[in-house]
């Protein structure tokens, strides 16, 4: 991969970051928002591997940090396990599959809003744990819907898809 779509991705992500706190949350029809962040990170990691996924995930948390106005370091903290998930797609059985990263969405979605439950755990005060877990469900639900797209985007920024159109190629050749 090259450094050239590691910077457009970093500029996809930082533009992705500034809409979604920005625009969305104030003119969004309803209340629940996808985290494409968190998608965008998820099948980028997917792609590139657990070492630079986890770069990213510092990285984007501490810009959400910064645009959200948490104790910094709080959305790093939150995204290492999307990272960390990430790295279960990278298996050979899973990679012409588009089931499995979504399902993993969900799960890092969950895995997301828990820890940043427990971070933010002095300001949650009253609300009722089985509404909150209701919502980051109906939002993961929102985030395993964006991911068919981005998952093309994130392949074929990162060049995997050419890889595999390659080695896919070769196999047939040498069999034919």
């Amino acid at each position: 991969m090259d450094q050239m779509s590691r910077l457009l991705y970093a500029l996809v992500m930082f533009a992705t970051a500034i809409f979604q706190a920005t625009v969305i949350g104030t003119y969004s029809p309803i209340e629940i928002q996808p985290d494409i962040t968190l998608v965008l990170l998820l099948v980028w990691c997917a792609n590139t591997g657990t070492a630079e996924g986890l770069t990213w995930a510092f990285g984007l948390g501490i810009l959400i940090d910064v645009l959200a106005l948490d104790a910094l370091g709080t959305n790093p903290l939150a995204l290492l396990p999307v990272a960390l998930l990430a790295a279960a797609s990278r298996k050979r059985l899973f990679q012409s599959k588009l089931l499995f990263p979504i399902l993993l969405t969900v799960a890092a979605t969950m895995f997301h809003a828990v820890v940043l439950l427990l971070l933010r755990s002095g300001a949650v005060g009253d609300v009722p744990l089985a509404t909150v877990f209701r919502l980051v469900f109906l939002q993961s639900l929102l985030n395993s819907i964006i991911v068919p797209p981005l998952a093309l985007f994130a392949t074929l920024l990162s060049g995997r898809a050419a890889a595999r159109t390659r080695r896919y190629q070769r196999s047939t050749y040498r069999a034919g």
